[in-house]
């Protein structure tokens, strides 16, 4: 499991992620499948994380009356996921030829694994959704080495973990869901409240092809280069123009990496460049 090709040994060790930005239900048929996602145990819990953390976790800032702090949600918190994702890890059945996958809704995150959880634990519990103690541990070694690794604490902390995070930043609780014969596990994780009418409004847009900078890039670049230049991307969203100093600092690329990252740019046509090679800036078009 901690080789670069695990599926050779495990058949269907990847992680199959999909996007339903209309939701599965209301209009399946516009959906974007993301590339697999291959290698080693860790490696795919940290590709995953690194997708969610550029493409879909996003915050907000609010300004409270009469209150110096201004508010910071997130429409999923970052830790909650991470518990959400390794927990599929360690609990999935790597003899089953099913994948890890996660599903993308307007209003949450569905994350499965096969097989569900061992019939020790109660359907109340699950309901509950508090803390699952289980009297057996499919993978326990497996679990051992995530906790080596800083990616799993062990003692059936995960859930709690997950409805912490939650409530911290003001999310309702996840739900749990499995069937009578225990074939799969699904973790639904909410949006937060303050998201969802503002993915109405983009769903909206979507509709009448008012797309944003962002969306409109998502839809031309390579998935792999949009995920290199998201953050920048959202910098040039706001601020129209951004010096190369500042794309080395957002990406932590040095300045040819940097270059290069936004020469992808310039060749689609929506930014140009000004200034000497020195003094680089770049602008939307």
């Amino acid at each position: 499991m901690f080789c670069e090709h695990p599926d050779r040994f495990f058949p269907y060790t990847y992680v199959q992620m999909t996007s339903f930005p209309q939701g599965s239900v209301e209009n399946p048929s516009v959906s974007e499948d993301f590339p697999n996602i291959t290698g080693s145990v860790p490696q795919m819990i940290q590709a995953t994380m690194e997708r969610f953390r550029n493409l879909f976790i996003r915050e907000k800032v609010i300004k409270v009356p009469n209150q110096m702090e201004a508010l910071r949600i997130k429409n999923y918190p970052y830790q909650a996921i991470e518990e959400a994702v390794v927990n599929a890890f360690y609990h999935r059945d790597y003899m089953s030829c099913e994948p890890v996958t996660i599903e993308i809704e307007p209003d949450c995150i569905n994350i499965m694994n096969f097989p569900g959880i061992d019939r020790s634990i109660s359907e109340k519990t699950i309901v509950e959704g508090k803390r699952f103690v289980s009297r057996y541990y499919r993978n326990r070694r497996l679990g051992e080495f995530l906790k080596e690794l800083d990616l799993s604490e062990g003692h059936s902390s995960g859930i709690p973990t997950i409805q912490e995070e939650l409530e911290k930043n003001g999310s309702p609780r996840a739900e749990f869901f499995t069937d009578e014969d225990r074939r799969a596990m699904r973790i639904r994780i909410p949006i937060h409240p303050a998201f969802l009418e503002e993915n109405e409004i983009e769903n909206e847009n979507l509709l009448q092809n008012e797309t944003s900078f962002e969306t409109s890039l998502k839809q031309v670049l390579k998935l792999k280069d949009f995920e290199k230049l998201v953050d920048v991307i959202r910098e040039l969203e706001i601020k129209k123009e951004i010096t190369v100093q500042e794309v080395m600092k957002i990406t932590q690329k040095s300045r040819t990496t940097a270059w290069r990252y936004m020469k992808t740019l310039i060749e689609l046509g929506v930014v140009e460049m000004k200034g000497n090679t020195n003094n680089m800036t770049y602008r939307i078009r």
